[in-house]
């Protein structure tokens, strides 16, 4: 208790180690926005296909396969052969390109698309009906005039998202 407290030394920190971790946090987040895409509860461990540098992916993959709940995660030599007429969702951090590699029910998968385009569509005219109302923005606080215009810009974002992901799937 009566010990000062401990000062860092700037000559120790390493950049290439700060570096590397920063490149694990991304793929790790990633790899869980994946997994989010797909709806895939947490519970149910899939593995993950990864294209990069090998040296990179097999080090950091069993950090991956606990970080983002993945049963394996497999180092993909030709990723646009491997990911060729597959729905799943792809991801590109830096030189790595990660897929889920899982059979999509392609049909079922359009469906839940559909049914989160028609979801976010209404709150964006939920928002923007509030947005274009004069006597909302004159007599809201400007924070909640502010939050409501965050909210229009992530749902349109989000719907953008969704829709790209649509049309990446295979016609039926």
């Amino acid at each position: 208790m009566i010990q000062p407290y401990p000062k860092s030394d700037p000559a120790k920190i390493d950049a290439t180690a700060d570096a590397e971790v920063a490149l694990l946090k991304q793929l790790t987040d990633a790899a869980r926005n994946l997994r989010g895409e797909m709806n895939l509860s947490p519970a149910v461990k899939v593995p993950l296909g990864v294209s990069g540098p090998a040296d990179q992916v097999q080090a950091f993959a069993p950090y991956l396969a606990a970080l983002a709940r993945l049963s394996e995660v497999r180092h993909v030599a030709d990723f646009t052969r491997a990911a060729q007429g597959s729905a799943a969702p792809v991801a590109v951090v830096g030189d790595f390109h990660l897929t889920l590699v899982i059979e999509v029910d392609v049909a079922a998968e359009r469906e839940r698309l559909g049914k989160e385009i028609a979801r976010l569509e209404g709150e964006i005219l939920k928002a923007e009906g509030k947005l274009s109302n004069e006597s909302f923005v004159a007599r809201a606080p400007a924070a909640v005039v502010a939050q409501e215009r965050e909210r229009l810009a992530g749902f349109s974002g989000t719907l953008a998202k969704v829709r790209e992901q649509l049309a990446r799937l295979p016609a039926a």
